[in-house]
C-alpha cells in the first residue's frame, strides 16, 4: 500500500495527478510547507480531489519538530527556531543532507548561532535536527498546528500524523487538541492517528508504552537516521514493526532518483528488505513525490508486479 505526499496546494495539476493515480491508496499533506491559502482553504482544496477519488487524507502535524521560523540572513542575523530549546554544548545542527554545523550558542531559547555557516540557504519552514546531550524542546504545538487541526476537524478529516512522537504526554496533548470540547469527540473511534518515530527518545517510547496499540507507528527514516545514525537503523526498523505489524515505512525510499535521476539496485534491495521485515505500507517523501512522481510511480508499478506490496 502506497501513500503519496502531495505538493503545495497551489500546484493543483500535480496534486490531482497524484491523488487520482490508481496505485496511490492514501495521501499526506505536510503542514510544514508554506501555503498560498489559509489552512481551511488549503485543506478544502485537497479534499476536493481526495474525496472525489476516494483517497483518504492524512494531515501531518509538525508539533515538536524543529523548523526554521524565518529566512536566515547569515551572517547578519541568527537562525531562529519555531520552539525554544535547551541543550548541552557542544552539539551539532543538521540542516540538509550531510550539511551540519557546530552549535555554538543558544540565545533566548530560539536564536541559534553555528560555525561554520551552513553550505546552503536556510529557509523558512526548513526542518533541522539538533544532536546533543539533554536536548529539551519547549511546548508541543505551534499556532500553525492548531490552525490545521481546526481546519481538518471543521472539514471532517479524521486522520492525522504526529511528528517526532516521543512521549505519552505529547500524544495526550494531541488527543486533547482533537477531542476536548470538540464535536469530533463523538467520532473518536473513527480517528486514525499515526505516531511518527524520528528519534532515539521515540524508539524508547515505543519500547515502554503499552498505550500505542490504538495508534499506527511510522518509521520516519529521514530524521530517524540523522538522529540515531545509520548503523542502528536496522534494529530500529525491526523494533517498530515488532510493536506494530501495520507500521508505515516512510522516507529515504528511492534515493537514487534524487541523487542520480534513476532507481538503483540499492533502492530495490532497501524496499525488499523492508518487506522482509514485515512492512506492507510505504510512504513517498515530499521530495520524491514532488520532483520525481512520474518515475517513482512507474517504478512502483513494475516493482509490485514482482514483489506485491
Amino acid at each position: 500500500m502506497l501513500i503519496a505526499s502531495i505538493p503545495q496546494a497551489h500546484q493543483e495539476d500535480l496534486m490531482r495527478e497524484m491523488i487520482s493515480h490508481p496505485l496511490v491508496a492514501m495521501v499526506r499533506y505536510n503542514t510544514g510547507m508554506d501555503s498560498a491559502y489559509s489552512p481551511k482553504e488549503t485543506i478544502a482544496g485537497i479534499l476536493k480531489y481526495s474525496r472525489k477519488f476516494k483517497k483518504p487524507l492524512y494531515i501531518d502535524l509538525k508539533g515538536k519538530q524543529l523548523r526554521i521560523e524565518e529566512w536566515a540572513t547569515l551572517p547578519f542575523g541568527p537562525i531562529i527556531l519555531n520552539h525554544k530549546i535547551k541543550v548541552e554544548l557542544p552539539a551539532k545542527v543538521f540542516f540538509r543532507g550531510d550539511d551540519w554545523c557546530e552549535l555554538k550558542e543558544v540565545v533566548d531559547g530560539r536564536k541559534i548561532y553555528v560555525d561554520p555557516l551552513p553550505k546552503y540557504p536556510v529557509g523558512r519552514g526548513q526542518a533541522v535536527n539538533i544532536i546533543g546531550k539533554n536536548l529539551e524542546i519547549e511546548g508541543f504545538f505551534t499556532e500553525n498546528d492548531y490552525a490545521y487541526i481546526k481546519a481538518g476537524l471543521d472539514e471532517g478529516v479524521e486522520r492525522f500524523m504526529l511528528s517526532f512522537a516521543d512521549s505519552l504526554g505529547y500524544v495526550r496533548e494531541l488527543e486533547k487538541a482533537l477531542f476536548d470540547g470538540s464535536s469530533a469527540a463523538a467520532r473518536r473511534k473513527n480517528f486514525e492517528l499515526v505516531l511518527k518515530i524520528e528519534s532515539q527518545k521515540g524508539l524508547d517510547f515505543v519500547k515502554s508504552a503499552k498505550v500505542l496499540r490504538p495508534y499506527i507507528l511510522m518509521a520516519a527514516r529521514d530524521d530517524l537516521m540523522i538522529q540515531i545514525g545509520g548503523i542502528k537503523m536496522l534494529k530500529a526498523m525491526e523494533l517498530i514493526i515488532e510493536n506494530d505489524p501495520g507500521a508505515i515505512c516512510a522516507s529515504r525510499l528511492l534515493l537514487g532518483l534524487e541523487q542520480a535521476g534513476q532507481v538503483t539496485a540499492a533502492d530495490i534491495s532497501d524496499i525488499k528488505l523492508m518487506q522482509t521485515l514485515g512492512y506492507k505500507r510505504f510512504m513517498f517523501s515530499d521530495g520524491i513525490s514532488r520532483n520525481h512522481f512520474e518515475k517513482a510511480i512507474e517504478f512502483w508499478r513494475e516493482y509490485i508486479s514482482v514483489y506485491p506490496a
